[in-house]
């Protein structure tokens, strides 16, 4: 996988996934997770059929690479709903891996559906380099501000020694509390790598609540 740089140029930096239904998530023979807006972008980026496990569009439809005339990539046809347990624990175990590069703690969902639009949603907020037509909301002691992307709210927070009166909303309507956390024990305020842990929503479903415990090693 050549791993082109889908957070410059692309649908996503206008308008939140979501817009255009054609988008897919390929999980990678390592595990690994990447989002792309079109399955043009996809099949310029894939290089051979084993490299993707599994290729999922918004409905959880399963995918996998075919070799078309002249080795050319193509997508084949869904052969199934991808395994609600199977993505899950994949999902999460690839968070696990690469902590610091992804730091949206999201609740662990309990259905098929939930866990689909988690994964699209996380993965275009982290990519997201410019302004969407939903900014972020991050409260202050009661001052709200309207960040435009993830890196604008890290670069905000980042100015604040302490996290106890801040919460953080996503575009997506995601609510979360900040969390510094530094792999030394001895380290000055206001340094460290900063987590988002999404809070339990009051009334409906949720899924259990994530800790850093459960995603740093």
């Amino acid at each position: 996988m050549k791993r082109t740089d889908l957070s410059k140029g692309t649908a996503h930096d206008t308008e939140l996934a979501g817009a255009d239904p054609a988008d897919y998530v390929v999980v990678d023979e390592l595990g690994d997770f990447t989002y792309y807006p079109s399955k043009t972008a996809m099949l310029k980026d894939l290089e051979y059929v084993e490299e993707a496990a599994s290729i999922l569009d918004r409905a959880g439809n399963n995918f996998h690479l075919t070799l078309e005339e002249g080795r050319k990539l193509n997508l084949g046809s869904s052969f199934g709903r991808v395994e609600f347990t199977w993505l899950r624990q994949t999902w999460i175990t690839d968070r696990r891996r690469e902590p610091q590069a992804h730091r949206l703690l999201r609740l662990y969902p309990t259905t098929l559906d939930a866990l689909l639009a988690g994964i699209f949603e996380t993965l275009t907020l982290e990519l997201a380099s410019s302004a969407t037509s939903s900014p972020w909301v991050v409260d202050v002691a009661g001052e709200e501000t309207h960040p435009a992307t993830l890196r604008d709210v890290d670069g905000l927070l980042a100015r604040l020694d302490h996290f106890e009166r801040v919460t953080v909303r996503d575009p997506f309507g995601h609510d979360y509390r900040p969390i510094r956390h530094s792999p030394h024990r001895l380290h000055a305020p206001g340094t460290g790598t900063i987590y988002y842990v999404e809070i339990e929503p009051h009334g409906g479903e949720a899924g259990h609540a994530p800790t850093l415990s459960d995603n740093l090693p």
